[in-house]
């Protein structure tokens, strides 16, 4: 659960319609203990993806990956602050690689933060390096984020911690699918 269900947002809401549950009957007979398991935790991951692609209005998946957080804890208090900004979903929606929007987030997430640290990535394409712009290839930046899966990474440059949360774009269709409540 901690690396499937646990580890998305699409509007850091809550909601009991976001329900899973896992029964067994035991009519099909006896199960090998040791395969249960990971192929429970494979149908898992494979059910969060789902959830996410299948989100209101959603254009994009988008996987936000911390690294080098001085703990897992701050590693996934950074990613979950990236994937639930609403800036930031909004400028992968319009495609914009706007790596400031997501440094913004990191060092207000309550994760430990060294501004002069950290570096961005869109899908391979590094933007930011130091805290600061860099140079890359803007056709190969620009096809990552027409793609309608995007990862996003964000290194703190601080120790071992990481963690990621699988997310999605906020866009008209979302405003359009919730601006009314009946």
């Amino acid at each position: 659960m901690a690396a499937s269900f646990d580890a998305i947002s699409v509007d850091g809401a809550c909601s009991t319609n976001d329900t899973v549950v896992l029964l067994a009957s035991g009519a099909a007979g006896p199960v090998d203990d040791a395969a249960l398991a990971p192929a429970v935790a494979v149908a898992c991951a494979e059910l969060a993806d789902a959830m996410v692609l299948d989100a209101e209005g959603a254009t994009k998946a988008v996987r936000v990956r911390v690294t080098g957080a001085a703990g897992a804890d701050d590693a996934r208090r950074a990613a979950r602050q990236v994937a639930q900004s609403q800036l930031c979903k909004c400028s992968w929606y319009g495609g914009d690689p706007y790596w400031g929007r997501i440094v913004s987030e990191l060092g207000s997430s309550g994760a430990a933060f060294d501004p002069d640290l950290v570096g961005v990535a869109y899908g391979g394409v590094v933007v930011c390096t130091a805290g600061v712009a860099v140079a890359h290839d803007a056709g190969a930046l620009a096809a990552v984020m027409a793609e309608p899966r995007i990862e996003v990474v964000a290194d703190l440059g601080l120790g071992e911690g990481a963690a990621e949360v699988l997310t999605c774009d906020l866009t008209p269709g979302y405003i359009d699918e919730n601006m009314r409540t009946s």
